[in-house]
């Protein structure tokens, strides 16, 4: 993000408006995910995935055969980011894609075998990951904060 120039700081703070970053929701939104994220890399790094390419192999888990345009969508990435994520994973043979036979223009997208078999050892660790990062929270405020940002994510 670009600095703020100096003048744009002074009128910021010349002008009687309350401002702390610290409450700024993208600022705080921001620095939860850093910290979700971090703990889903910290116990899933010996596997050499990103937190991307987990969200790609567990969103193929649960839905399957997808199209990349929708593989995509469904894990919020750009189509050159999901392009990229797919072809690493690809690569690891972790995923197979093909031309769908109805519509040539989609790339299908699918796990292999070797792909079902580490999204089902990751699972496990990225929901004691989530326990992890929710720790600070009771039951209650859980429901309430998924309700939240689900309402956040979809407005």
């Amino acid at each position: 993000m670009p600095a703020m120039s100096t003048r744009m700081a002074e009128a910021v703070q010349h002008s009687g408006l309350p401002y702390t970053l610290d409450d700024q929701i993208g600022f705080l939104l921001r620095r939860a995910y850093q910290r979700a994220s971090s703990n889903l890399i910290e116990r899933i790094g010996t596997y050499d995935l990103t937190a991307p390419q987990f969200a790609t192999l567990a969103r193929l888990h649960e839905r399957g055969l997808l199209s990349q345009n929708l593989l995509g969508r469904l894990v919020a990435m750009e189509p050159a980011n999901i392009r990229d994520v797919v072809r690493r994973l690809k690569k690891r043979r972790l995923v197979s894609t093909r031309r769908d036979p109805d519509d040539a223009r989609l790339l299908l997208v699918s796990l292999t075998p070797a792909g079902r078999m580490l999204i089902g050892e990751l699972l496990p660790i990225e929901i004691k990951c989530t326990e992890k990062t929710l720790s600070a929270l009771n039951a209650r405020e859980r429901k309430l904060l998924y309700e939240l940002l689900g309402r956040l994510a979809d407005s």
